[in-house]
C-alpha cells in the first residue's frame, strides 16, 4: 500500500504526524506544507492524477478549504481514502465531512494534530501503543498546546522542539523515527542533550536582541508589540515577553525570510486569532498567523532600497 501524507511544516506537531505514519506504514510519502499553501500542494497531486495512485491519504496538523473538501467529497475514490486530523477552532465547521476529524479539547486537555493522529491508529491497530510513542505524543501535544509551561512545567516537551529548531525538519523525522522504532522507553541521547543545550544559549543571546529592538502601536484598540525577528524563534520572544510582564496585549512577530507574520498573546484574555484574521490570517486564540504578501515585500524591499 501507497502512503501520503501533508503535514504542517513549521512545528513538531507537523512533524509528529510523517513519523508516526512511517512508523505504522512502509512506503510513505509526505509533503511538508505551510497554513497557506497545503491546498496548492493538494492541488498539485490532484491535478496530475498522481493522488490517485496512493491508497491512504493523511492531513495532518492542517485542514483543506471548502473547496478541496468538496472536491474529495464528491470523488468516489477520494472520499474513501484521504483523512484529516485538526484541532484549529478556525475549522470546525468542516467537521460536517466525514473524512475530516477537527477536535480542540478532549479528556487529555487541548489536542494537537500529532494525538488526534495517534489515537487513530492506535485505535484502528494501524500502529501499536507502547511507553515511548505515548511519551512522545504527549511531549508533542503539550509542546504544541503549550501546557508545557501553563500546566505541567514540562521542559522535556520544550526540549523536544528545541532539538527540531538545532537539526531541521528532514534530519527531525530521521531521527525520531529511528529513535522510536525500536525503543519502549523515549529518553534523549547525549548527543542531542547537547544540541538542545547549544542551542538555548543561542536562543536566550537572540530574544535578548529581538525584545531590546520592539516598536509599540495601537492596533484594533490593542497595544501591540511589532518586531522583525527569524520565524524560528517566535515562540521564545512571545514567553520572554509573559514573563517579564510587557505592558502590551500582543506582539505581532514579523519573519521575512519565511514570509509569515505571527501573532500571540501577551495579556490573557486577549484573541489574537482575531487579529490575524483581519490581517487574512487564521489560527489559535492564543497564536495565529498570517502570511506576507509578495506586494508587501515588494514594498518593504522598495522602503529599504530608498
Amino acid at each position: 500500500m501507497k502512503n501520503l501524507i501533508f503535514s504542517h511544516k513549521s512545528d513538531i506537531d507537523g512533524m509528529g504526524g510523517v513519523v508516526l505514519l512511517k512508523l505504522a506504514r512502509e512506503n510513505v510519502d509526505y509533503e511538508l506544507c505551510e497554513t497557506f499553501n497545503v491546498n496548492n500542494k493538494f492541488q498539485k497531486y490532484y491535478l496530475d492524477k498522481t493522488i490517485y495512485d496512493y491508497d491512504n491519504i493523511y492531513i495532518t496538523d492542517l485542514c483543506l478549504d471548502a473547496e478541496n473538501l468538496e472536491i474529495i467529497k464528491n470523488d468516489e475514490i477520494l472520499n474513501k481514502r484521504v483523512k484529516v486530523f485538526d484541532h484549529h477552532k478556525s475549522v470546525l465547521d468542516f467537521n460536517s465531512y466525514d473524512f475530516v476529524s477537527v477536535i480542540v479539547k478532549d479528556e487529555n486537555g487541548l489536542c494537537c494534530g500529532t494525538s488526534l493522529f495517534y489515537n487513530y491508529l492506535v485505535k484502528n491497530n494501524i500502529l501499536i501503543e507502547n511507553e515511548a510513542l505515548s511519551k512522545f505524543t504527549e511531549l508533542t501535544r503539550r509542546y504544541d498546546t503549550w501546557e508545557w509551561k501553563n500546566i505541567y512545567n514540562d521542559e522535556a516537551a520544550r526540549d523536544l522542539s528545541i532539538l527540531y529548531e538545532s537539526v531541521g525538519a528532514e534530519k527531525y523525522i530521521d531521527i525520531l523515527y529511528e529513535k522510536l522504532k525500536n525503543n519502549t522507553k523515549f529518553s534523549f541521547s547525549n548527543v542531542e542533550k547537547s544540541l538542545i543545550e547549544n542551542r538555548k544559549i543561542k536562543m536566550s543571546e537572540k530574544v535578548l536582541f529581538y525584545t531590546g529592538n520592539i516598536v509599540y502601536k495601537e492596533m484594533f484598540g490593542l497595544k501591540a508589540g511589532i518586531v522583525f525577528i527569524s520565524y524560528e524563534y517566535r515562540n521564545e520572544v512571545a514567553q520572554f515577553l509573559i514573563d517579564n510582564n510587557y505592558d502590551i496585549d500582543f506582539v505581532m512577530m514579523v519573519a521575512i525570510d519565511q514570509g509569515t507574520v505571527s501573532y500571540r498573546s501577551i495579556k490573557s484574555g486577549v484573541n489574537v486569532r482575531i487579529v490575524a484574521e483581519k490581517m487574512g490570517g487564521k489560527g489559535h486564540d492564543s497564536a495565529a498567523g498570517s502570511t506576507i504578501t509578495p506586494e508587501q515585500k515588494e514594498k518593504i524591499l522598495n522602503i529599504l532600497l530608498s
